[in-house]
């Protein structure tokens, strides 16, 4: 999908790519050997265990599918097999861990991290071959796994735009992350704004989702950080004054938690009107569309790219408006809610974000 043109400008670019990393679906298959019965056999557990069950945990996420029944993953308890613990680690996922209390056990020196973590000493790294080489990943889980690649693979055409440029003048690209706005879970620069685009994808390679629990969409949070990442140096960032910057954010899901106040967003809305705009009272998502469009007025260009079946793609539609990189149809950029296609979508729209002379647009 097309991002839509608005007039270009010569000069290099200052990418940033925001992932959120707050859902997991799908981890890899079970190789020889590995137990294959979570699905057929009952046990017995011992009383007073965790009440964490598979049916809680947000299995399944009604906000994401109000028709979702709980009756397939209630007919998972009790069972334990490879189905199973997959279910049990992504639930808990890169931060999380089973035997603290759920206040406190996102912090990475908390408790026994699943083995799916990299803070795990017994995560099971393996190698890959990527667009940009050969890496080392964590276990695979989608959407994640696919956003790591593809990201790998924008890197890697940034570099090839780059190859005779200056230092000094050479497109740059950073990756911020974000899930939650607590102590332990708040945005985080995974890489710094950098024309060092291997360690850019190295960086990429330790991206991991964040566990089930809570909150854990903070869009506009993680918007705020990036802008603030961009801004130049003479303003408290590490962007560069000459250069456009371009947001790029991916998610499956929508938001849920705000940082600005009720008061700040409604008078932004009652200053600057927009038909995209939600209704008063609907902070999470006005919140995010409020920030998009300062960015846009700092001249920047922000695309949202909504992947998955959990993504409110009506809510990508209205940011990539407010932002002016909505296609002629007023879309925002989409993959399938295919994971097998994940990565190949995703690698395509950010070529063409990349290779479009729209990312070195001003308004």
């Amino acid at each position: 999908m097309r991002p839509r043109l608005l007039g270009t400008v010569a000069g290099p670019a200052e990418f940033l790519f925001a992932p959120n990393l707050a859902a997991v679906t799908l981890a890899q298959s079970p190789g020889p050997g590995l137990p294959r019965n979570g699905s057929t056999l009952p046990v017995t557990l011992p009383p007073s265990q965790d009440g964490e069950r598979i049916d809680g945990m947000n299995n399944p996420n009604r906000v994401s599918f109000p028709s979702a029944s709980s009756n397939l993953p209630r007919g998972f308890r009790n069972r334990i097999g490879y189905q199973t613990y997959v279910q049990f680690m992504m639930d808990f996922g890169r931060d999380r861990s089973p035997d603290v209390g759920n206040t406190t056990n996102a912090s990475s020196t908390a408790g026994t991290k699943v083995a799916l973590s990299a803070l795990s000493p017994h995560c099971p790294w393996h190698e890959e071959d990527t667009a940009g080489g050969r890496f080392s990943f964590p276990p695979r889980e989608q959407p994640t796994h696919s956003v790591r690649r593809a990201l790998i693979a924008a890197m890697q055409i940034v570099r090839e735009q780059n190859r005779t440029a200056q230092a000094a003048i050479a497109d740059r690209v950073s990756i911020i992350t974000y899930d939650g706005i607590s102590t332990y879970q708040a945005p985080s620069v995974a890489q710094a704004l950098t024309n060092d685009y291997t360690a850019a994808m190295r960086a990429a390679t330790r991206l991991q989702a964040c566990g089930d629990i809570g909150q854990s969409t903070a869009t506009e949070a993680g918007v705020i950080t990036a802008r603030n990442h961009l801004k130049p140096t003479t303003e408290g960032g590490q962007g560069r004054l000459f250069t456009t910057k371009v947001l790029v954010t991916v998610t499956d899901g929508m938001p849920n938690i705000t940082n600005s106040a009720s008061g700040t967003i409604n008078g932004y809305m009652t200053a600057n009107p927009d038909s995209d705009y939600y209704a008063p009272g609907y902070d999470w998502f006005n919140a995010v569309l409020m920030q998009a469009a300062q960015f846009r007025g700092d001249k920047g260009q922000f695309y949202p790219i909504g992947m998955g079946l959990g993504a409110d793609y009506g809510f990508m539609d209205r940011l990539a408006r407010v932002s002016g990189t909505a296609d002629q149809n007023g879309l925002s950029p989409r993959s399938s809610g295919n994971p097998a296609e994940y990565e190949q979508q995703l690698t395509d729209i950010f070529r063409e974000i990349i290779q479009n002379p729209g990312v070195r647009l001003v308004q």
